[in-house]
């Protein structure tokens, strides 16, 4: 077997950004380099225009369109200029030729970035590391989270040995009330996209994987928190989820899962009001509400004995305790993993790892709907579909993020040789991995784990909750 040498990479931003590294066949030797505004400016304003901005109030069709047609992404050329543009401002050359020198040397590469929000939605893995070499084609990249939280994390990941055999939950374009339409939240499939779905859910079934008739897991069921937190009662191996992410690098903890919920279940988030011509929000009980961040953080800790009851409980309960997460969660979405744009990271990802997750793969930025691809690409195109499914299909495997490597190998050979939008790094260049595997007293210092505050305590310290 391959050995495997980690490069931990850490940048924090202020005012320029702090990139530092270190080897840990060589911990005795962390490098740094300082990216000026100057020298990242560009590159990034580069990668913003070529990725999808939906406008509130606007078509999602519509607001994807020019990264389909004419963004960097649509253009091999472009695409590469991006690549090579993105890689001077933000990835040294010392970082490049130390991992060069390892690879040469046969070894298996693993970059571990914690990035910050400046350069939170930068896709490292098309980063160029020789020429037009990319980083992913010669190491594997993840995130992980800031080590705060790993700090009294309430509930840790199982070995996925231990678990494997568990049933899967899928949550595929999951059902929404009516009223989210007016905020173009609309299903996320069309009927022969969904009919792919089903497809694939019949053969988890025949597999043994989930529960036939299990009204809780399929597409396009009608699914509440409350039902979800039934659901999650069942140890699971993973979770699946694909369907509507709205989130702000603002408020981080306002990130959302999009459920059947209205404002009649209580809830972390403000419901979703309509306003008027008069600019005011009118309260509406079938208002759609969100399934936050800081729901699944902290649970009913700030509700009332009502709402405690509602779950089967006659006290306060946690989200990990409502929400356990299994751990592997898929999050297929726009941008699920907003957490790392914040200077506070907390979002969906961070929140699913505080439940239990151990590994938590979704996307850096917008995906367009297949929908929008085949406006402008024709019948035959679905990537954003495939990329779902493949999710499915890797976490299922003892490395899925090794077997989705080799997939996004396929695809940038496909797109150097053909331009075809089926395979455009827009789509497939999106998914990152956040890994948050248990960790003791033997794996980190004794003073990180005792100096380090709980995510949990920090939001329930701002918040005034009580657990």
């Amino acid at each position: 077997m391959t050995e495997t040498v980690d490069v931990l990479v850490r940048a924090a931003d202020a005012g320029s950004t702090y990139l530092s590294w270190r080897w840990l066949d060589d911990v005795g030797r962390p490098e740094y380099e300082v990216l000026t505004v100057a020298r990242t400016a560009s590159a990034l304003a580069q990668l913003d225009a070529a990725l999808a901005s939906p406008c509130e109030g606007v078509r999602a069709t519509d607001s994807t369109r020019p990264a389909i047609t004419a963004g960097a992404f649509a253009d091999v050329d472009r695409e590469r200029v991006l690549a090579r543009s993105l890689t001077e401002a933000v990835l040294p050359a010392k970082l490049r030729a130390g991992i060069r020198e390892r690879v040469d040397a046969g070894l298996r590469v693993r970059v571990r970035w914690t990035p910050s929000p400046r350069l939170a939605r930068i896709p490292f893995e098309l980063l160029c590391v020789d020429g037009d070499v990319r980083l992913l084609e010669v190491a594997e990249s993840v995130l992980e989270p800031p080590s705060a939280v790993h700090a009294d994390r309430p509930l840790l990941p199982q070995p996925w040995e231990q678990v494997r055999h568990r049933p899967i939950m899928l949550v595929i374009d999951p059902g929404l009330p009516r009223t989210a339409a007016r905020h173009e939240l609309r299903s996320a499939l069309a009927a022969s996209d969904a009919e792919r779905f089903n497809k694939r859910v019949l053969e988890h079934v025949t597999a043994g994987r989930t529960v036939a008739g299990e009204s809780s897991s399929g597409v396009q069921r009608n699914l509440s928190r409350a039902a979800l937190s039934l659901a999650l009662a069942t140890p699971r191996s993973r979770l699946f989820y694909f369907g509507h992410v709205t989130s702000s690098d603002a408020e981080p903890g306002s990130a959302a899962i999009h459920l059947n919920d209205t404002a009649r279940k209580w809830g972390m988030a403000e419901p979703l009001r309509r306003v008027g011509a008069d600019g005011i929000a009118r309260d509406n009980d079938d208002d759609h509400r969100p399934f936050t961040a800081l729901d699944l953080l902290l649970g009913t800790s700030s509700a009332d004995e009502t709402v405690w009851k509602s779950y089967g409980h006659g006290g306060r309960k946690l989200g990990y305790e409502l929400w356990p997460m299994p751990p592997r969660v898929a999050l297929i979405a726009c941008e699920g993993g907003v957490d790392y744009r914040s200077a506070e990271t907390f979002g969906l990802v961070v929140a699913m790892v505080a439940a239990g997750a151990g590994l938590v793969t979704t996307t850096r930025w917008t995906l367009p709907t297949d929908s929008a691809f085949r406006e402008v690409s024709g019948p035959d195109i679905w990537p954003t579909g495939e990329l779902a499914l493949r999710v499915d299909a890797a976490h299922d495997c003892d490395d899925p993020i090794g077997e989705l490597a080799r997939w996004q190998r396929d695809q940038l050979r496909r797109w150097r040789e053909s331009g075809d939008l089926a395979y455009t790094p827009l789509v497939w260049a999106s998914l990152t991995h956040t890994i948050a595997p248990a960790r003791h007293s033997a794996d980190s210092p004794d003073s990180e784990r005792q100096s380090a505050p709980t995510v949990q305590s920090e939001v329930l310290g701002t918040i005034g909750g009580t657990s």
